[in-house]
């Protein structure tokens, strides 16, 4: 089946700017605009997340028309979501799911809130099944945004966007030509690991079950982990103490439950800069 994630774009700014009554009742109505498309194209509408509307469809055509219904109905003049400045994007992944107790469940669901939040106001990304399901014509209404990691997926995937509205398009430009994919070498506690498109996670912490096992004290059970996504490598803090990032040539960072960017070259120190460090470096050695 199809799973869409519609979701209402900038609603966070909506309720802070227009107020709780306001923003709940324009979320409301967009919200019922998604909705009636799901019907319309023989669809299942599961629940309301929030902002957002999960739903199926048996066929993925459907599912594609109907996401593109969502976005020209909230175009139309007579939209009060519209006139709000009110904008949804739509994600759309296509696999099995499993359907129990009137929800969804399973990886498709997840693949599809992936790519929700990668899509922009105003556009439905769809996965690499989506596309290769489509019938000829619609493929001609696709084109690549790039071979993604998405997280948690075990490895990278294209990753399209469906142009409901082709006229005022932004022209593509061609991707150049890419060689090997991006790697980072990491080198801790007598281990050495290659991140990459098959490989895009490294687990840090003092739990046994980590990659990268330290044992002290000021490192958190789960303290950080590497995850590549497209092809940026982020180091992510989940931790108490925080991480400490020594960029070779660029300078000293420390992260606390957030994330950071790897570039080049350095050393990663968990929890304290007393502990064993953590060497990386971007690309080939």
């Amino acid at each position: 089946m199809s799973v869409v994630f519609a979701d209402v774009s900038g609603s966070s700014q909506l309720y802070a700017e227009r107020g709780d009554t306001v923003a709940f009742s324009t979320v409301s109505r967009c919200l019922d605009i998604l909705e009636s498309q799901v019907s319309q194209r023989a669809g299942r509408v599961f629940k309301r997340a929030g902002d957002a509307v999960l739903a199926v469809f048996d066929d993925v055509e459907a599912a594609v028309r109907a996401a593109a219904g969502m976005h020209q109905a909230m175009e139309a003049l007579d939209s009060a979501p519209g006139a709000e400045g009110t904008h949804v994007r739509v994600g759309i992944s296509y696999g099995m799911a499993v359907l129990d107790a009137g929800d969804v469940y399973g990886d498709m669901v997840n693949v599809a809130a992936r790519l929700v939040a990668l899509a922009a106001a105003d556009e439905v990304v769809i996965s690499g099944a989506v596309y290769d399901a489509l019938p000829p014509d619609m493929r001609a209404a696709v084109r690549l945004i790039d071979r993604l990691v998405l997280k948690g997926r075990p490895s990278s995937e294209p990753i399209y966007e469906y142009l409901w509205k082709q006229g005022d398009a932004t022209m593509v430009v061609p991707l150049p030509q890419r060689g090997n994919p991006t790697t980072l070498h990491v080198t801790g506690a007598g281990k050495s690991f290659v991140v990459h498109p098959n490989r895009p996670k490294l687990r840090i912490g003092r739990e046994s079950d980590s990659d990268i096992t330290i044992d002290a004290d000021v490192v958190s059970r789960h303290h950080a982990e590497i995850a590549m996504r497209g092809r940026n490598f982020l180091l992510i803090d989940r931790s108490t103490n925080g991480t400490y990032v020594d960029i070779d040539g660029s300078g000293s960072f420390r992260i606390i439950r957030d994330e950071l960017t790897l570039a080049a070259s350095g050393c990663i120190l968990v929890g304290s800069r007393d502990v064993l460090p953590i060497r990386f470096q971007v690309g080939e050695k």
